[in-house]
Order: C-alpha cells, then sequence, then structure tokens
C-alpha cells in the first residue's frame, strides 16, 4: 500500500512539470550554492536561491532514504552505508544538471531524484 501511494505522488510531481519549478533555475541555484561551499567570492549570491537549492537536495535525499523500502525498485537509490552530507548531494545535482541541459525543462524533483540514481544506482 506504502509503495503505491508513494509511486502515485512521484507519478503526480512529474506530470504536472509546468505547474511546478523546472531544472534551468535549480541549475543556477545550485551552481550559487556549490561556489558558496567553495568560498568563490561572488557579487551578486542569491542566499534564497542557494537556500532554496540544498532544501530541495535535503528533502529529496532524506524521502528517498526514508520511504526506500516503499518505493519500488526503479525508484530506489543506494546511498552509501555512510551517507552523503548535503555539500556532496548538492555537488551531485549540480554537476547533473550542468552535463544534461536538455533535460532542464522537467520538474526539479524528478532531476534531483534522477541526478541521484545515476550517482548511486542499486545492484
Amino acid at each position: 500500500m506504502k509503495a503505491s501511494i508513494v509511486a502515485v505522488a512521484l507519478v503526480g510531481m512529474m506530470a504536472s512539470g509546468t505547474a511546478l519549478a523546472d531544472g534551468n533555475k535549480l541549475l543556477e541555484q545550485c551552481q550559487q550554492a556549490v561556489r558558496a561551499m567553495d568560498n568563490i567570492p561572488s557579487s551578486s549570491i542569491d542566499l534564497l536561491g542557494v537556500g532554496r537549492c540544498l532544501g530541495i537536495v535535503e528533502g529529496v535525499r532524506n524521502t528517498m532514504v526514508i520511504y526506500k523500502s516503499a518505493l519500488p525498485d526503479n525508484m530506489k537509490v543506494c546511498f552509501p552505508k555512510q551517507g552523503i552530507d548535503n555539500g556532496q548531494a548538492t555537488r551531485i545535482l549540480e554537476k547533473f544538471l550542468h552535463d544534461n541541459p536538455a533535460m532542464l525543462d522537467q520538474n526539479e524533483t524528478f532531476l534531483t531524484i534522477v541526478a541521484f540514481k545515476q550517482a548511486y544506482p542499486c545492484k
């Protein structure tokens, strides 16, 4: 039952992509977050955007960890046993978005899931 509820929720979020934010803005926000983590000076850092990127990364990562047993196999991510911190997760997402510009029109939550699935596939 849990798996079907989670699957329906995820499909619903992805299907309404035009109503939700896409990867274009998320890429900008996560690039700024990585620059801030690396202490690269910038005259115009959007702190709200940085916080938004970090929040999306943490929210999706934590949700995937908590609901791993309820997710269908094709939606699971196998993070390392010791886990990953938000900084590493943000760098994974930023690199994925940068390397896949053709996907930036997709829903930001969907893109975050795909980035984590690519980085930590279950074997």
